[in-house]
């Protein structure tokens, strides 16, 4: 079994591919990504009402729940998965992936991994594995849902693709891409524009890459978002990172 939560919510079960449109309504298919992301504990009937209405729930919620619950049983049944697929007792539901393969876990495993790589000098290696986690966090998470489960998955999986894009600009640096670790340094930034390791990294790079002026335009940028919006001036680190970029910027071999 495999299943995709991010983009559409897509589940295939060997030669078998159910799409989220074969789901009744936006309710199972939040439910079933909840229950595939949340797929090594259980649970609680509370919070997956909370999510499924989270302005206020129907008196009849727990029959309403029970449905939808049942909703999604039927798609995997008819998918050809077990009935016991979804699990529930004492109150809490559970998915039994039984060594199934999730998207979001594969993001997760490959950044990690990527890290690791880096830590180790295996540049080509960690930029491999940190792209797949870029690509996979790139596509939208439930879109038109704002439950409170809902936005904190969508938190994690942008601090996913800003790890991922951090380590794929060291590792392209690594390898002397400076233009491609630059780029990279870019995304990470517009998603998280407050990482002072992220800056220092883009002014290496953009410098390394024969672009002074760039490197500059950079540090200047950081100076004016952490005088402006936090009160404080660069530190010593970024400042240094920046007069050494410059020193190199006309000899990007080095």
């Amino acid at each position: 079994m495999r299943i995709y939560v991010l983009g559409h919510v897509t589940l295939e079960a060997g030669d078998v591919v159910v799409h989220e449109r074969a789901l009744p309504g936006n309710q199972p298919r939040v439910a079933l990504a909840m229950l595939a992301v949340e797929h090594r504990h259980p649970i609680s009937r509370d919070q997956i009402a909370d999510e499924l209405w989270p302005d206020r729930l129907p008196a009849s919620w727990e029959t309403a729940l029970r449905a939808v619950v049942s909703k999604i049983r039927a798609t995997l049944t008819a998918a050809g998965l077990p009935h016991d697929t979804i699990r529930n007792a004492f109150g809490c539901y559970q998915l039994r992936l039984n060594g199934g393969w999730l998207d979001l876990d594969a993001a997760a495993d490959a950044v990690h991994v990527a890290q690791a790589q880096l830590a180790r000098g295996e540049a080509a290696r960690a930029a491999a594995n940190a792209t797949v986690t870029s690509m996979i966090c790139s596509r939208p998470f439930l879109p038109g849902i704002y439950g409170p489960w809902t936005l904190s998955q969508r938190d994690r999986i942008r601090d996913m693709r800003v790890l991922a894009q951090q380590c794929l600009a060291e590792a392209r640096a690594e390898l002397g891409d400076y233009a491609r670790s630059a780029r990279a340094a870019e995304t990470a930034l517009s998603l998280d524009p407050y990482r002072e390791a992220t800056y220092r990294q883009l002014i290496r790079s953009r410098a390394l890459a024969g672009d002074r002026i760039g490197a500059a335009s950079v540090y200047r940028q950081y100076r004016e978002l952490v005088e402006t919006e936090l009160g404080i001036e660069p530190t010593p680190d970024i400042v240094a990172a920046f007069r050494d970029a410059i020193a190199i910027g006309d000899h990007p071999g080095e």
